[in-house]
C-alpha cells in the first residue's frame, strides 16, 4: 500500500494530488484518496505592492514572489512596473480576488475565530452578507470594471466560492468529531483552523517579502501553506509562476520558524481543488538560489531600459503596458 500523507485541506469530491520535487514541473504526479483534510486560505500577488518608500536601487529593493515571476516572464514589464512604477490598469480579476480574500481572512481571525460558531450554516450567511455588501459597492462605485464582462456570472461565481469554501470547513468539522479524532468540538476546530492566515513575512537576509493566505498543522503536527486563487485551475502540472510562488513561501516560513512545511499547495476556490507540492530541502535549496539569482540579475543590469527586454507573447495584450509605452503604434 502506498504511503498516503495527511494534509490540511478538504476537498469534496475531489482529486487530490501533489507534485513532489518540481525543479522543471515535468515530474511524477501521484494521488492520494480517502486522506483526511482541513481547510485554509492564500493571498494572492496582487496584494504585494512596492511601499511607496521602497525606492529602486538594485539590490535593495525587496523582492516577492511576484517581482520574481514579473522579472522572468518579461524583463521589460518588470522594468516598467518596478523601476519605473507606471500605474496600471485594474481589472474585475483583481477587485474580485482583493474581496475574497478580505473575507476568508476576517473569517477565522475575527467573526467564527471559535468552535462554537461554525453551527447551522451561520458562517455561509455571513459570507455571503459580507460578499453582498462588498460587491453592490464594487457594482454602484465601478460599473466600468465591468465593460466587457458578465456582471451577473461574475458575482454568481465569485460568491459559489465564499459559500462552498464554508461548506467544505463546516462539513471537515462535523466529520472530525463522528470519527472520534478529537474528544471535543474545540480541540477538532483546532486542526480546521488556520495557524494564521493573511500575514506578510520579511526576510531581511534574503531582501524577499511574500504574503502568506494560510498555514494549517494536522494532528500530527505536520505543517501545509495554501494559497488561494480565483483564476482558472491548470492541470496537470503547476505552472511554473505558481510553483516558485509556493516554494518561495516555504523557505519564508522556514527561515522565520526553523520548520519546514510538508507541503505548500494551491486551492482553486472556484473548483473545489486542491493541488500540492511536497516540500523537502531541495525546493529550499532552490528557492534561495533562484532569490540571490535575481537579486544578482538585477544589480547588473541596473536601470538601463535596454538591459530590459521585451518577450513577446500571447499574454501580452493583456499586459498593462501592452499599447504603452511598449507597442505604441498597436490599433484598438
Amino acid at each position: 500500500m502506498p504511503n498516503v500523507y495527511i494534509c490540511l485541506i478538504y476537498l469534496s469530491n475531489t482529486d487530490f494530488k501533489y507534485q513532489s520535487s518540481l525543479s522543471n514541473n515535468m515530474k511524477k504526479e501521484q494521488s492520494v484518496s480517502d486522506a483526511s483534510f482541513s481547510v485554509t486560505l492564500d493571498a494572492e500577488d496582487w496584494l504585494t505592492e512596492i511601499p511607496a518608500e521602497d525606492e529602486w536601487k538594485p539590490g535593495i529593493l525587496k523582492l516577492s514572489p511576484s517581482k520574481i515571476n514579473t522579472f522572468l516572464k518579461c524583463p521589460r514589464q518588470f522594468y516598467h512596473q518596478y523601476i519605473e512604477k507606471l500605474p496600471q490598469k485594474f481589472t474585475i480579476h483583481l477587485f474580485r480576488g482583493t474581496i475574497v480574500h478580505d473575507i476568508l481572512e476576517k473569517l477565522f481571525t475575527e467573526r467564527f475565530k471559535y468552535a462554537s460558531r461554525w453551527r447551522n450554516q451561520a458562517a455561509q450567511k455571513w459570507v455571503v452578507e459580507q460578499f453582498e455588501e462588498k460587491w453592490n459597492d464594487l457594482v454602484d462605485n465601478k460599473a466600468w470594471l465591468f465593460k466587457d464582462y458578465d456582471e451577473p456570472t461574475f458575482r454568481k461565481e465569485t460568491k459559489a466560492m465564499l459559500v462552498n469554501f464554508c461548506d467544505r470547513t463546516e462539513r471537515k468539522l462535523a466529520e472530525l468529531i463522528e470519527w472520534n479524532i478529537y474528544r471535543s468540538k474545540d480541540m477538532a476546530f483546532n486542526n480546521v483552523r488556520p495557524e494564521f492566515a493573511e500575514q506578510r513575512i520579511y526576510n531581511d537576509d534574503l531582501r524577499i517579502t511574500g504574503i502568506i493566505d494560510s498555514v494549517v498543522q494536522d494532528f500530527e503536527k505536520n505543517i501545509s501553506i495554501i494559497d488561494y486563487k480565483t483564476s482558472k485551475r491548470y492541470r496537470p502540472y503547476l505552472p511554473d509562476d505558481y510553483y516558485r510562488q509556493l516554494i518561495i513561501y516555504a523557505l519564508l516560513y522556514y527561515e522565520k520558524t526553523g520548520v519546514v512545511p510538508m507541503f505548500a499547495g494551491v486551492n482553486w476556490l472556484r473548483y473545489d481543488d486542491t493541488y500540492f507540492v511536497r516540500i523537502t530541502s531541495s525546493e529550499l535549496s532552490e528557492a534561495r538560489r533562484l532569490i540571490q539569482n535575481i537579486h544578482t540579475e538585477l544589480i547588473n543590469r541596473g536601470e538601463d531600459k535596454d538591459k530590459y527586454e521585451k518577450v513577446p507573447q500571447k499574454l501580452c495584450e493583456w499586459c498593462a503596458f501592452y499599447k504603452n509605452p511598449c507597442y505604441p503604434k498597436v490599433k484598438e
